[in-house]
């Protein structure tokens, strides 16, 4: 079950990464974008209760402490699609996800906090 709700949150992130880039152009700031975004339908929870270190990580700065790191999540998305596969079936969405958080930790940030992986498109994570 952890999997099965972890699964559409570790998507989203990478969705959020990909819509910070195409709104860091337009120069907002950063809690205002993140005020915006976690009031539309396309803002789970997780930008209400991490909304602040998330504008904080869009301007460079290193969310403290630690919440989540990028490499736990990755471990979480390796074991989703080794399940699926072992159950019969692919997670593409999933699987290309997956390729994005190795990226993260083969860059060396994979200790970094979650938040993070959603603004390394705006080259501040």
């Amino acid at each position: 079950m952890k999997l099965a709700i972890n699964l559409p949150l570790l998507v989203y992130w990478e969705a959020l990464a990909e819509a910070l880039a195409l709104c860091a152009p337009l120069g907002l700031d950063p809690a205002r974008v993140i005020d915006i975004l976690a009031d539309t339908s396309g803002g789970p929870n997780v930008l209400k209760n991490r909304g602040s270190a998330l504008a904080a990580a869009m301007q460079g700065k290193e969310p403290s402490p630690v919440t989540v790191d990028v490499e736990t999540m990755r471990k979480d998305l390796r074991t989703m699609v080794e399940e699926a596969h072992a159950s019969g079936f692919d997670l593409p969405a999933t699987a290309r996800v997956l390729d994005c958080y190795n990226e993260v930790v083969a860059a060396g940030k994979g200790r970094r906090d979650i938040t993070t992986f959603a603004t390394r498109k705006m080259g501040s994570g």
